[in-house]
């Protein structure tokens, strides 16, 4: 009597491990699957929320709905597919924070808030917002970190500074030269 023999799930393609999932609810395969991309999708998402606990919590939400995802959709490319998922979420969770934050500030009536009024204009306007998100991504890595830190967390220049390394005076440039290119990028 000849066993079956468990395959080298290291040796086998994104594609056969979706298929030994999919076909015999291999949940090994989907582990092996999901072990690949764990950093790829965690830095992808830093990336996009530019806070360590928040790409955390999402890189682990989207891996653990990942096995629901596959049955309900045709996947020919996984890297490429994974990849929109951990976008798309991730610009989810920086809607919602956006809209949260846009009616606390509204309630407050928080004059800081009110520099940047291309985003209390945004309000209720996804398809806007996101091109607000995917040009705050574009910028310089000083400018959006100052930007993020100021206009979505709410942090005063003093308290970015403190936590960039940066003085106060730089804070305020990367802040107004981040607004002028914003303006520029959302206006073309």
């Amino acid at each position: 009597m000849r066993r079956n023999r468990r395959p080298n799930y290291t040796k086998l393609t994104d594609e056969a491990l979706i298929d030994l999932y999919l076909n015999n609810g291999d949940e090994r395969a989907l582990n092996q699957l999901l072990s690949r991309y764990l950093d790829k999708v965690y830095y992808f998402a830093l990336s996009i929320l530019k806070n360590q606990m928040d790409a955390e919590d999402a890189a682990m939400d989207i891996l653990a709905n990942i096995g629901e995802k596959l049955r309900k959709y045709d996947i020919t490319n996984f890297s490429s597919w994974l990849m929109t998922v951990v976008r798309n979420e991730c610009l989810s969770r920086l809607k919602n924070y956006m809209k949260n934050r846009i009616e606390d500030l509204s309630e407050k009536n928080d004059p800081g808030f009110m520099e940047f009024p291309i985003i209390e204009a945004l309000d209720g306007r996804d398809d806007e917002l996101e091109q607000l998100l995917k040009a705050v991504d574009e910028l310089k890595d000083e400018q959006n970190r100052c930007i993020v830190a100021h206009y979505f967390l709410g942090l005063t220049y003093k308290d970015i500074a403190s936590e960039e390394g940066f003085s106060v005076n730089q804070v305020k440039s990367y802040i107004q030269n981040g607004k002028r290119n914003l303006r520029l990028q959302l206006t073309k």
